[in-house]
C-alpha cells in the first residue's frame, strides 16, 4: 500500500497536482506573473531507492525529441510554439522530462486550462511541495517504470482538437507484479500545438 501511495504521489508530481486542485479564480498580482523557473539542482549523494535498486533505463528521448526538449528547456524560454510539428507523443515526452528534472514552468506551459488557469504561484508551491517531501532522483526512476512504453503508445485524434495517447503502463495497484494495463493521456490542441488536459491529464480506461 506504501509503495502504491507513492507511485500516485510521484505521477501527480509530474502533473504538478492531482485532479482536485483548487483552482484559483482570483486576479493574478504581477509577482505571479514575474514567476519563473531557476536553477534545479539534483542531488548526488545516497538516497532512498524506494522502488529498488539499479532500476533499469527504460524511458529515454529519442534525438529528435532531445532536440525539441533542449530548445523548449534552453535559457528555461519554454517556448511552445517551438513544439508545432511536434506529434502529441513528441510532446508528451517533452512533459515528462520536464517533470523529471523539476521544470515546473516548463510542465506549465505545456498545459492546456479548459477553466480558468492554476496560478503559476499555485503550481510552483505545489512543485516546490513535491520537491520537499520527496528526492527528485525517484522521478527518473518513476518515469522507468510507469512511462517506457509511452514511445510506442497510439495516439487517437478526435478530430474536435482533442485526442488522447494510450500506452501500456504498470496497473497502480499491482506494481510489485509489473502487470501491464492501459494508460491515456489526454491531450487538447491549442495554436497548432498538442498540449496536456489539466484537467483529465492521465487516467487508467481499463480499470
Amino acid at each position: 500500500m506504501k509503495k502504491l501511495l507513492l507511485i500516485i504521489t510521484i505521477i501527480f508530481a509530474f502533473s504538478g497536482c492531482g485532479r482536485n486542485t483548487v483552482i484559483d479564480t482570483s486576479t493574478p498580482t504581477p509577482t505571479e506573473v514575474e514567476v519563473h523557473q531557476e536553477q534545479v539542482e539534483i542531488p548526488t549523494g545516497d538516497y532512498d531507492q524506494v522502488f529498488g535498486e539499479n532500476i533499469e533505463t527504460r524511458f529515454e528521448l529519442t534525438e529528435s525529441q532531445r532536440a525539441l526538449y533542449d530548445a523548449y528547456v534552453k535559457d528555461f524560454n519554454f517556448d511552445t510554439s517551438l513544439l508545432k510539428d511536434a506529434s502529441a507523443i513528441d510532446t508528451a515526452h517533452i512533459y515528462i522530462e520536464c517533470g523529471i528534472n523539476g521544470l515546473w514552468e516548463g510542465e506549465y506551459n505545456l498545459f492546456y486550462f479548459k477553466s480558468k488557469p492554476l496560478s503559476k504561484v499555485s503550481y510552483k508551491e505545489e512543485n516546490d511541495k513535491d520537491l520537499a517531501t520527496l528526492d527528485i532522483r525517484t522521478r527518473r526512476d518513476m518515469a522507468n517504470i510507469v512511462f517506457p512504453f509511452l514511445s510506442d503508445g497510439e495516439f487517437t485524434d478526435n478530430g474536435d482538437g482533442t485526442g488522447y495517447i494510450d500506452f501500456e503502463s504498470v496497473h497502480p495497484e499491482d506494481y510489485s507484479k509489473q502487470t501491464l494495463i492501459y494508460m491515456r493521456v489526454n491531450m487538447v490542441q491549442s495554436d497548432g500545438v498538442w498540449l496536456i488536459d489539466f484537467d483529465n491529464k492521465f487516467e487508467y480506461p481499463t480499470i
